[in-house]
């Protein structure tokens, strides 16, 4: 029975974060369940959650899609890596790519601590998306969690809130169904394992919603700083995986 409050309570938690920033609930409830449930299961476990709320923000929000960019070049590449990642699922290294993420994650923090205009350029973004896509899709598939990088990187084209949130639920959103997809190919989802999924949907629906009415209530510049704030806890979560295993 703990067990149980300990998951409801991580899956309603990442929710209300993915509700103000975008991001958050499988970085939050995947680990929570990893430790209780194995890797494997709760990533499988999420892929249902993932899609459902994250195709309910991109609906919240689809006024800010036309201030969004270079979603396509993500979005192509980032479903080539979900399927790549989740054939690799049961033989990626992941306490070495939490590592390599919070790494990267945290040199951006500092960066955009030390110079407040630091941004990636249209053009740069324009090059650089496809990798990005590639490489999010890539640990969405094998890890279940793709939130830190894409938010990082989308963190630094400057988006308003409503883009920043827009763009991550779809890019979120399409990685998710490859996933569950390829999943379903593989005949991963047994019939608890898809009761399992869909029963994790009634905390995620609960605390999503006020997570994105408080979100949509934050001054921009407050929404930055608490964006930041998100990376470098997650960034802190990740080293500890990694070095925890």
């Amino acid at each position: 029975m703990t067990d149980l409050l300990v998951i409801v309570g991580a899956l309603a938690v990442g929710s209300f974060v993915k509700g103000v920033t975008g991001t958050g609930l499988p970085q939050v409830a995947v680990p929570v369940m990893a430790a209780f449930l194995g890797v494997e299961r709760a990533v499988i476990i999420m892929s249902i959650p993932g899609v459902v709320s994250n195709l309910w923000l991109v609906v919240n929000h689809v006024k800010s899609a036309s201030q969004s960019r270079h979603l396509l070049n993500l979005l192509f590449t980032g479903v080539i890596g979900a399927v790549v990642g989740t054939v690799a699922l049961t033989t990626v290294d992941g306490r070495l790519l939490s590592l390599v993420l919070a790494a990267l994650i945290l040199v951006y923090v500092v960066l955009r601590v030390a110079a407040p205009r630091l941004h990636v350029s249209r053009r740069a973004s324009f090059w650089l998306s496809p990798p990005i896509g590639l490489a999010a899709g890539a640990l969405q598939g094998s890890t279940g969690i793709s939130g830190p990088l894409l938010a990082t990187y989308i963190h630094s084209l400057r988006l308003t809130p409503g883009a920043y949130v827009f763009s991550l639920s779809a890019l979120f959103g399409v990685f998710s169904v490859a996933q569950v997809a390829t999943l379903a190919g593989l005949g991963a989802y047994s019939t608890e394992l898809l009761l399992e999924g869909l029963l994790a949907l009634v905390p995620v629906a609960a605390f999503l919603v006020p997570g994105v009415r408080l979100g949509k209530l934050l001054d921009p510049a407050v929404f930055g700083r608490v964006v930041l704030a998100f990376l470098g806890v997650a960034a802190g979560v990740l080293v500890w995986q990694g070095l925890a295993g």
